[in-house]
């Protein structure tokens, strides 16, 4: 595997001063980040502000589009029909591109949000519609999606660039897929145990399921989610543990 690693986080997804100064902690230790952009999260404000910050760290921007639903902070699924989708994905990552675009920079992916990702990683039909509306929209755009999911192979038949992304604090179904949040030890709270998951992805391409089994797993970006409890912890011992080994931190 490539001695370089990609760690990215979501951000721009609280409207207050601490969840912004939160943001531009974590990015001393990233070296991509997706920013939410208007369905479940976000604001002018907010994109501006964590934009700019991101800019300035030199990081790797992308959006972070999602079902248009605010209430559920978009993770619930939604029935929703194609076109509409489709027209909120394009108004949330043309809303982001502008932005990043006005402030010098460039936009560099997109990155779907909480229930939309998931269903995307179950719903080829999902994915292709969603991966055709990015396409439509800028087809310089890469995707970010689950590794060893359907997504991959969607995006390389639609000549999409697909970027396959691990969990530092998630745990894996026996199928690959996320456990849901809502399953007992789904979410990874202790730093020790989000570092040793990562180093198994980063030096051997596998991950053990919430179940104990052993899944193979490559992966170009390695998230760390912003609001989960002691994320600047976690990311502090991953970044230094990388490091020692040898990897780079960056963009691929």
């Amino acid at each position: 595997m490539s001695r370089h690693i990609d760690l990215n986080c979501d951000m721009g997804e609280g409207e207050t001063d601490a969840s912004a100064a939160l943001d531009r902690e974590l990015m001393r230790f990233i070296s991509s980040c997706s920013i939410a952009c208007g369905g479940h999260a976000g604001s002018e404000h907010t994109m501006r502000e964590t934009a700019a910050s991101a800019l300035d760290a030199g990081l790797r921007i992308g959006a972070h589009p999602s079902y248009p639903d605010r209430g559920n902070f978009g993770r619930q699924s939604m029935s929703i029909s194609g076109s509409a989708l489709s027209a909120s994905i394009t108004e949330q990552t043309a809303a982001l591109k502008a932005i990043v675009t006005e402030l010098g920079g460039e936009l560099s992916f997109v990155k779907p949000h909480g229930a939309l990702y998931n269903d995307m990683a179950r719903d080829a039909e999902l994915t292709s519609l969603v991966v055709t509306t990015i396409k439509e929209f800028d087809p310089t755009l890469k995707i970010m999606g689950l590794a060893g999911s359907h997504c991959s192979a969607i995006c390389e038949d639609l000549a999409v660039p697909f970027l396959g992304e691990a969990f530092a604090d998630r745990r894996y179904a026996d199928d690959g897929q996320l456990s849901p949040r809502s399953q007992d030890g789904a979410v990874i709270t202790e730093p020790e145990t989000a570092v040793e998951q990562i180093m198994s992805i980063v030096e051997h391409s596998r991950v053990e399921s919430i179940n104990g089994k052993w899944l193979p797993l490559q992966a170009q970006s390695i998230c760390v989610h912003s609001d989960t409890p002691g994320a600047l912890e976690h990311l502090t011992l991953i970044s230094n543990h990388l490091i020692s080994r040898g990897l780079t931190i960056g963009a691929t």
